[in-house]
């Protein structure tokens, strides 16, 4: 897999585009926040420093927000329902978005600032 953009919404290596972030995929409920700790491809180790993760709750967050106002937006100029449906509606958007967006940051959050290159034609580690 050559594409950046392919490989990190895959959850992808960033630096072979091969190996698996995660240990298991996305809509596995119990487990899909379970990372691996190097790439089972090429090794790289994907948190670079202890607590590197914890910036990627900022970008968590943004999505959360994003979420939030789509779903109330959309309530809203189709349904105007009541305020309770409004705050039901948005709560369960969210939470039953919560793995995607959870994946997603950090993979995002590894891309942006783990300072790791991609590297063409690295063989895979025996």
């Amino acid at each position: 897999m050559k594409n950046r953009t392919q490989a990190l919404l895959n959850g992808k290596c960033p630096k072979c585009h091969t190996g698996d972030i995660y240990k298991h995929k996305w809509h596995e409920l119990l487990h899909f926040n379970k990372m691996n700790k190097t790439c089972p491809h090429c090794e790289q180790r994907f948190e670079v420093e202890p607590g590197f993760f914890i910036g990627a709750m900022y970008i968590s967050y943004a999505f959360n927000v994003a979420i939030m106002v789509a779903t109330g937006l959309m309530l809203h100029l189709f349904a105007k329902p009541a305020m309770w449906v409004y705050i039901v509606s948005v709560l369960g958007a969210s939470l039953v978005l919560l793995p995607f967006s959870f994946r997603i940051s950090r993979v995002l959050f590894l891309y942006l600032f783990g300072g790791i290159q991609f590297k063409e034609n690295i063989e895979a580690k025996a």
